[in-house]
């Protein structure tokens, strides 16, 4: 029997390297996506040699752009006749000053919302070929900063930026836009492929390294301080969490789950959702997605 093919995004540092590593000492087909080449290719070759697995495989792209997004999951569909799992691991969070793309998008939403919303959507159809197709969505408990509908008015915050919000309302939007596919997927009859999200923790990463500069001193050291915690979680916890959602039997079946770090199902925060919350959400982002998606559900 083939090992199962699983794609990590983000997986050359932090929770997705370790996601990765866990993969691959079970045996899987792994592909590792990063942004950086160079760094790409150490994890690799790290991660081979710690797993004694050779059928790891890498992709490059930016997922900030919408683009590289789309010629990504091209590059995945002439590679490979099927996906067995997708773990959108990759995100990031930026700094006081408000940042937008190259294609005119506020940096957070489009790298944490648009961009895995957009992979996903693209790869439904490889996911699809697999018995047991699994997608594991890396939220955060930072969503209940975003616990508001003040903003879906604003969802890139052009008159509203302020970075700890751009990302707690992220995280929130993610959670919405997944479960918005999930019940798209049910209603289309595609029951072989489940979607469920996690919170990770506070694992150490290098989200938000690439805007530690714009941040404001008491946030450098609220950081530090923060760091040296012990409520600061290793990330092998969660990317261990990541790695049996995707492939554990205990978890086959399950979908529209929010799950904690280790594994354990938790109640969501869902104060502002509501249908019409949600209608909005979607068609705004689909509004970014849709020029790229030739091939939808």
């Amino acid at each position: 029997m083939k090992p199962k093919t699983i794609l990590v995004t983000g997986a050359n540092s932090g929770i997705g390297y370790q996601t990765a590593l866990a993969l691959a000492r079970q045996g899987y087909h792994v592909i590792m996506h990063g942004r950086n080449e160079q760094k790409v290719k150490k994890a690799l070759e790290e991660i081979k040699e710690q797993s004694g697995n050779e059928n790891i495989d890498s992709v490059i792209a930016d997922l900030s752009l919408m683009a590289e997004v789309k010629k990504l999951a091209e590059k995945i569909k002439d590679r490979y006749d099927h996906l067995d799992g997708l773990i959108n691991n990759a995100g990031t969070q930026m700094g006081n000053v408000r940042v937008e793309t190259a294609e005119g998008h506020e940096k957070t939403m489009a790298t944490n919302v648009f961009s895995p919303l957009l992979l996903t959507t693209l790869l439904i159809p490889l996911l699809s070929k697999s018995a047991d197709g699994r997608i594991i969505t890396v939220s955060s408990a930072s969503y209940n900063q975003g616990t508001s509908d003040r903003y879906l008015d604003d969802i890139e915050l052009k008159n509203n930026y302020e970075f700890s919000r751009a990302y707690g309302l992220s995280k929130l939007y993610v959670l919405w836009t997944m479960w918005h596919l999930e019940n798209q997927l049910r209603q289309k009859g595609i029951n072989n492929v489940t979607i469920n999200c996690m919170e990770p923790g506070s694992a150490y990463s290098n989200l938000g390294s690439e805007s530690l500069n714009q941040r404001p001193i008491w946030m450098k050291a609220l950081v530090a301080v923060w760091e040296k915690l012990p409520l600061t979680k290793d990330p092998k916890i969660p990317g261990t969490t990541n790695a049996l959602l995707a492939t554990s039997n205990e978890f086959r079946g399950l979908t529209g789950k929010f799950f904690d770090f280790e594994g354990r199902i938790e109640k969501e925060n869902r104060e502002y959702y509501s249908p019409q919350n949600d209608q909005r959400l979607w068609d705004y982002c689909m509004t970014i997605c849709e020029p790229f998606l030739s091939e939808a559900l």
